[in-house]
């Protein structure tokens, strides 16, 4: 049987990105043949999936089973929520980043990573998100609380791979960078803000309107352009999360899914290819045979 960490190659976004295309390349299916041992020949993808992610939590607590927690936890308790992995921020990229009533993004530590880059994840985060936490295990939470500001929130992942508070985030605008704010939202998004708050619509060329839009956005208190952004950041690819929904994914791929932006089409096709058995999956890698899908 492969290793936990072979199995943990099938969760990649890249993976289950290349899944959702009419024909997925090779090496797609090389990572993925792993994890259908786990399961019978008639078991679908998506059962198998699961199989594999329950080997992750109990043998190796890679940093996906904490995106996992996180994300699951954010969909039971406000799933009007949305969670968003790989999030670049100022000069860092966010593990993951929750838009709900506020803004909170997640640093994850676990038991294999370096601290040597902490403290400018945190400070990169903190200029736009009001509330900054730290998932680590339970081992690692007391080198976490003596590293860490008093301002940033720390949570535990335990043996079950449920999530424990140890010590809530502290909010409030006074570490907020309007700019900062700016950069994380798309231009689209900028445009509505503005549009909100200023009644601005686009008066320049497309070539010029980022230095403008800039220019516009960083001159309005913090106080009324943060609930905006916070706003904007909830209501991203709205419409294909929806889809993503429709295509009923295990919860062993939420992480994965959180950070994928598919066309409904693509959400479609994977979630037609994770209800096929296991058994019809298993000779593509070598075969070449081309799926087909309704």
């Amino acid at each position: 049987m492969a290793s936990p960490r072979e199995l943990s190659a099938a969760f990649s976004t890249r993976v289950v990105r290349e899944l959702s295309r009419p024909t997925p390349a090779r090496w797609a299916w090389e990572r993925v043949a792993p994890i259908t041992a786990l399961v019978g020949a008639d078991a679908p993808l998506s059962v198998a999936f699961d199989a594999a992610y329950e080997v992750m939590v109990g043998e190796y607590r890679c940093e996906y089973v904490y995106k996992t927690a996180l994300v699951r936890h954010v969909g039971e308790s406000s799933p009007t929520a949305h969670s968003m992995i790989g999030l670049p921020v100022f000069l860092s990229i966010a593990d993951v980043v929750v838009a709900d009533r506020s803004v909170s993004a997640f640093e994850i530590k676990t038991d294999l990573d370096s601290y040597s880059r902490l403290e400018l994840q945190l400070f990169s985060y903190a200029s736009c998100f009001e509330h900054i936490n730290v998932v680590t295990s339970v081992a690692k939470v007391s080198r976490v609380l003596a590293v860490v500001p008093d301002h940033v929130g720390v949570i535990a992942l335990d043996e079950s791979a449920a999530l424990i508070p140890v010590r809530p985030s502290v909010g409030g605008y006074s570490r907020l960078e309007i700019r900062s704010l700016f950069q994380v939202l798309r231009q689209s998004e900028r445009l509505a803000v503005l549009g909100r708050l200023l009644d601005y619509t686009a008066d320049v060329p497309n070539a010029l309107l980022y230095r403008r839009t800039a220019e516009l956005f960083t001159k309005i208190p913090i106080e009324d352009v943060y609930p905006e952004f916070v706003a904007e950041l909830r209501c991203r690819d709205a419409g294909k999360r929806a889809a993503a929904a429709r295509a009923s994914l295990p919860g062993s791929l939420v992480a994965a899914a959180s950070g994928l932006n598919l066309s409904g089409v693509a959400w479609r096709r994977l979630g037609q290819l994770l209800q096929r058995p296991c058994g019809e999956l298993r000779g593509f890698p070598l075969s070449g045979t081309k799926l087909m899908f309704k």
